[in-house]
This record gives structure tokens, C-alpha cells and sequence, in this order.
């Protein structure tokens, strides 16, 4: 029995962490993460803390939250860690997109106004 608590344990732990990892490395509160989970920001908290297990629809509505399928939840870190630098990797990409489309726009406004 004792087992099977330690590896509960290490569930827990497992999702509270990766939970935590998706959602800051999109730069996303837990204020806005529990809004689009319909959960509590109080309930969110407990499930990051390792202290609340979800249900079934709330590790959904987590997950949609993330962007992310729900078993990534439950991905070891090292995949994990992976998966963050992805996404760290393509917000750089998309904010270098959006800045160079802003300079081309700004550019084109100036040109047509001389």
C-alpha cells in the first residue's frame, strides 16, 4: 500500500509541476488559466501545489487552457522540458514575425506619405 501512495505521490507531483511549467512558459496567469479551465483560481492552485487531484473534464479544460493535449500533463520532465523550449522557440519566432510585418507596414505608411 505504501507503494501505491509514493506512485500517487509522484503523479501528483508529476502534473502539479508540468502544469506549472506549460503555463508560465506561455506567459499565462492563473487567474486566466482557471477562467478558461471553468475553474476556481483557488481549485487551480491546489491542483499546481500537488494538493487536489482534477477530474477528468477539469484536466481538460487545463489542458485546452495550455494548448497542449492532456497527457502532456503527465509527460516525464525531460519530455517536458523539450516540448517548453519548443514552444518557447516558435512565441520568439511569432513575435519576430510580428515586429518584422509592423516594420514592413510602418515602412510602406511612411513611403505613401512622402
Amino acid at each position: 500500500m505504501k507503494q501505491k501512495n509514493k506512485l500517487g505521490e509522484t503523479i501528483k507531483k508529476l502534473l502539479s509541476r508540468n502544469i506549472r511549467l506549460y503555463r508560465l512558459s506561455i506567459g499565462l496567469s492563473q487567474e486566466k488559466l482557471a477562467e478558461t479551465a471553468g475553474i476556481s483560481l483557488t481549485y487551480l492552485g491546489s491542483i499546481e501545489r500537488g494538493e487536489k487531484w482534477p477530474s477528468p473534464e477539469t484536466l481538460a479544460g487545463i489542458a485546452l487552457g495550455l494548448k497542449v493535449n492532456p497527457y502532456d500533463l503527465l509527460k516525464p520532465e525531460k519530455t517536458v522540458s523539450g516540448d517548453v523550449h519548443k514552444l518557447t522557440e516558435k512565441m520568439v519566432q511569432d513575435i519576430q514575425t510580428t515586429v518584422n510585418q509592423t516594420i514592413r507596414a510602418i515602412n510602406v505608411t511612411l513611403q505613401e506619405s512622402k
